[in-house]
């Protein structure tokens, strides 16, 4: 049959693109039938232009509702528990698609042949000088391309303008836009916020689409998060357009503001602390059609002050570029989970990308001490789990050593691995140095602050010679890590090292700088790399001995702690975790376990949620002074982001003449150009014994002036492996630890097995712009039974959400309360604000949070 007789276009109403509510419901019963208007009706999809723009009307089928039973049962075979839609229905809905696409093609084809035959008149060009240049420019663009064959004209400008002048010729209701100007629009929106969004949209009229398309794009963009969901899928999905299977997981909390904010998606309340499983946040805890319960939550349980997340970090794929990081899950937290619920969170994290084909490498937190007694149970670093033997797991690293290397004390079978963060390591070891309470002291030298503040007061030195402030030797500023490049710079190295009398203090600052080289520093070879790390390490090593060794006294002959003139015992151990851990990865790259882009180690830490922080924190609008956010506010900023990434990703990637350029601070340009950053072809040449014994040469040479060599010697524990088996038993014996934990090990060897792939919905705005899709009209009141009292001397409730009657297909979102015995309908969101007894205020400064913590 001729597709002009089944797709019969003067039936149709002239106005049918733009019907709206009830007329766009009769038309489609009219058209279709009653089941896809059904479908449509129960997702308030009420207009042609939303229908067009929805991707998969059949989508609500895959979820299990009680509200969905009647409308499946009508339009799907159950069929071995899954709802297939019934063919007819599939039909009309292709046919109902097509009609409307052909009746659109129709009206810009008509368009076009309306303009297809005017002439610019001589007269319009006066009158329009804008007319003459932009002829000219059209010119170039076609002469270039036919002396190139390129697609210049297809430029993202040329399209822009393309868009803007077909869109001045139509109703403003009937504007259309293309997929690139799409894309503009949202990067747009996302990094400039809705002001200044609104401010270009209002005055270069057809060149956006407003607010509530755009709220619809990113609403249908599958980039919405929920809280405590780990989105293992979206995660392969990510990783398949990068071509990348490996990759690090970091962990980090932040402190946020403390509000309790309903979510009409997910119908649950945000804010409080989330309850775990076995260390695994329980999704939508806290949701309830119960006032009184409501009450009860906001009575007994703690709003939460921090929120915990989780980012993924892939390798890089190509030498060009690193991909950038993912937010694999957030949630809102208190400081009282343990190391056992870390460990059965690493472990869940670790199966479910196992289940996708996702291998984790490792994981990295910020050196606090829960992470810390995870990472040692987990890798039998003087610590174990007799009852959980997670190194036996199948899918398990294992190195083969060809001697035995005493030196080495991690267990040669490895499920993933683990560093500290090195820029919170950093932190730590300037604040053990600031410290009120510590004396560090090494042999004959004493290891203090003065002696830099000697040097910022000297009037020997000028900033010139040092680059050193009196705020860099602030104890309360605990986060300043520029403060600890500045205090390891070669300046003030070479300063300290040329005065016999702050050799401790040089040596000190010199390990921090050695520090920042081995993990921190993109740019430092394979070779350097492993070589300061383990310097650092026999350093500890040789001034922990002497410190067992020495007899402190004071002034009444009583032994002394020494504690104090040592590292925190948490630097110490990260210190020799994170030399192990890249020593391990190294070996696992040298016998093909790994590729080498596992060995881009600057990449290995948990930076990538401090960023995640910092780029949350920064799409505040602009006339906002509150930089900080709430969970609910979080999870909505890191839609966006995430929306944003994708764009930037894909746009890296356009080949077409309408790719859109982001800008770059000339600082970072060279960033993730991975070819000038490290070659990692060293490795296979690497001789690690060798590279060792220079380390301990090093060490020996860095501490000849301090004093020490003679105690060391005396009790024959100054040779690399005497001193090796010294710190070994000591470390055996005084930091081991063991735990109870018991559990069984998910076995799934299948790394081809394919799971299935699901969609998020959540809500996403800057200001609730699409989280409120419950302001429908009041149709239908409910009874009276099981309502909840509340008291007020007022009867009218103007400026909150308090209705006489509502939707039933919002019922969800409100509660059925009395007030002053009359039956009313309390949105849920009205009911939070109602149970509110104060706001809770975080400062905008970071670094002044860390200090006023720490009064």
């Amino acid at each position: 049959m001729n597709s002009k007789n089944i797709y019969n276009l003067s039936t149709l109403p002239d106005n049918v693109l733009a019907l709206r509510g009830d007329e766009f419901y009769k038309f489609i019963q009219s058209v279709v039938g009653e089941p896809l208007h059904d479908i449509l009706k129960i997702q308030l999809i009420d207009s042609t232009r939303s229908f067009l723009d929805t991707k998969d009307i059949f989508e609500i089928f895959k979820y299990d509702s009680p509200d969905l039973f009647e409308i499946k049962t009508k339009s799907c075979f159950k069929i071995n528990d899954e709802y297939v839609v019934k063919a007819g229905i599939k039909n009309s809905l292709t046919y109902l698609t097509e009609l409307l696409k052909k009746k659109q093609q129709e009206l810009i084809n008509n368009n076009n042949d309306n303009n297809s035959h005017r002439q610019i008149s001589y007269e319009l060009l006066n009158k329009n000088p804008l007319l003459r240049p932009l002829i000219d420019w059209y010119e170039e663009n076609e002469n270039t391309n036919q002396n190139n064959n390129t697609n210049s004209k297809q430029s993202f400008l040329s399209s822009f303008i393309n868009n803007i002048t077909n869109n001045l010729s139509r109703a403003k209701r009937n504007y259309q836009y293309n997929e690139s100007v799409k894309r503009f629009a949202l990067s747009l929106y996302i990094l400039g916020g809705k002001l200044t969004y609104e401010l270009i949209r209002i005055n270069l009229a057809g060149a956006l689409p407003s607010l509530v398309t755009l709220n619809r794009l990113i609403l249908n963009s599958n980039h919405i998060i929920n809280e405590g969901e780990f989105q293992f899928d979206r995660l392969k999905q990510y990783l398949n357009s990068n071509n990348v299977q490996f990759g690090f997981v970091s962990e980090d909390c932040t402190g946020i503001i403390r509000k309790i904010q309903y979510d009409v998606k997910t119908n649950s309340f945000i804010g409080f602390s989330t309850p775990f499983d076995n260390g695994i946040p329980i999704l939508q805890y806290y949701q309830t059609d119960s006032f009184e319960k409501l009450k009860t939550w906001f009575s007994t349980i703690n709003k939460a002050p921090l929120l915990n997340i989780h980012m993924f970090q892939p390798l890089p794929s190509n030498p060009t570029s690193i991909p950038s990081p993912f937010l694999l899950s957030a949630y809102g937290v208190e400081n009282t989970f343990t190391a056992n619920d870390v460990l059965r969170r690493w472990l869940f994290i670790y199966e479910g990308c196992i289940k996708n084909q996702i291998r984790i490498i490792g994981f990295s937190s910020d050196a606090d001490s829960k992470y810390m007694r995870a990472m040692r149970l987990v890798s039998g670093f003087f610590a174990s789990l007799p009852n959980f033997k997670l190194h036996q797991h199948p899918n398990a690293f294992k190195i083969n050593l060809t001697s035995e290397w005493c030196w080495f004390y991690l267990r040669q079978e490895q499920l993933f691995l683990f560093l500290q963060d090195a820029t919170h390591l950093a932190t730590k070891w300037r604040n053990r140095l600031l410290s009120s309470t510590a004396q560090l002291c090494i042999g004959e030298q004493t290891i203090t602050i003065e002696h830099l503040r000697d040097i910022i007061q000297s009037g020997q030195y000028t900033r010139l010679d040092h680059n050193l402030i009196q705020t860099d030797l602030n104890p309360k500023d605990r986060q300043n890590y520029r403060s600890c490049e500045r205090l390891a710079s070669d300046d003030v190295l070479n300063i300290l090292k040329n005065n016999t009398n702050t050799q401790g203090t040089f040596v000190y600052l010199q390990l921090l700088r050695l520090i920042i080289i081995a993990y921190i520093e993109p740019t430092t070879s394979l070779k350097t790399r492993l070589k300061s790390a383990w310097i650092t390490v026999f350093v500890c090593r040789l001034w922990l001995a002497w410190l067992k060794k020495k007899i402190f006294k004071n002034q009444s002959s009583t032994q002394i702690n020494k504690d104090k003139h040592f590292i925190t015992r948490t630097a110490y151990l990260s210190v020799e975790l994170n030399a192990h851990n890249l020593l391990y990865l190294i070996l696992l790259v040298q016998q093909k376990q790994l590729p080498k882009e596992s060995l881009h180690i600057f990449l290995f830490n948990s930076q990538s949620c401090e960023g995640m922080f910092r780029n949350a924190r920064s799409l505040s609008g602009v006339y906002s002074t509150i930089v900080n956010f709430t969970i609910h506010d979080f999870l909505r900023r890191a839609a966006k982001l995430s929306l944003l990434n994708q764009i930037k990703c894909n746009e890296s990637t356009n080949q077409s003449g309408e790719r859109i350029s982001f800008p770059i601070h000339h600082k970072h340009k060279a960033d993730n150009d991975l070819s000038i950053i490290q070659n990692l072809d060293d490795v296979d040449y690497l001789d690690i014994e060798q590279v060792i014994l220079e380390s301990y040469e090093a060490s020996i040479e860095l501490i000849e002036n301090l004093g020490i060599a003679t105690l060391l010697i005396n009790h024959q524990i100054y040779k690399l492996e005497k001193l090796s088996k010294f710190m070994f038993n000591e470390l055996n014996s005084k930091s081991r630890v063991s735990d109870s934990l018991t559990g069984t090990i998910n076995v799934d060897d299948d790394m081809n097995s394919e799971s299935d792939d699901c969609e998020y919905e959540n809500s996403d705005d800057e200001d609730n712009d699409y989280n409120n899709s419950d302001e429908d009209e009041d149709v239908a009141s409910d009874n009276e039974e099981n309502a909840e009292s509340v008291q007020s001397i007022k009867t009218i409730f103007s400026g909150t959400r308090i209705k006489d009657k509502i939707n039933p297909d919002l019922a969800n979102s409100y509660f059925k309360v009395k007030i002053n015995d009359t039956t009313k309908f309390l949105h849920k969101q009205s009911a939070v604000w109602l149970l509110t007894d104060k706001n809770d205020r975080l400062s905008t400064d970071r670094l002044s949070r860390v200090m006023e913590g720490s009064k």
